[in-house]
């Protein structure tokens, strides 16, 4: 597992090989849970399925198109990061630790 942040902005990755695919799961801040999902199979071609009331999908769809551009292989992100009454700043440092995350994970 990888992670980044500390406190209620901690944010883990987890990577599973599902054939020539990828499930890619992170999680974090004050309570993990499935927040969305997103599916990119070729650049630009991307679907995804929220939570209502959730933005997680803020996270999946900018790292499954980071994910997807270094290995170029389809994959699957399961989003779920809650801090009650996020601020702007608050989402940014989510999002910064997320990235730092997968750039590790990249970097494996």
């Amino acid at each position: 597992m990888i992670s980044a942040g500390k406190g209620r902005y901690a944010v883990a990755l987890e990577c599973h090989k599902i054939g020539k695919d990828r499930l890619v799961v992170i999680t974090g801040g004050e309570e993990e849970h499935i927040g969305s999902v997103t599916l990119i199979e070729e650049k630009e071609h991307l679907q995804t399925i929220s939570k209502q009331g959730h933005k997680d999908h803020i996270i999946s769809e900018k790292m499954a198109n980071i994910i997807y551009d270094k290995i170029g292989k389809d994959l699957l992100v399961i989003c779920g990061i809650h801090v009650e009454d996020a601020s702007k700043e608050e989402i940014d440092s989510l999002v910064r630790n997320a990235k730092e995350c997968v750039e590790q994970f990249l970097l494996t």
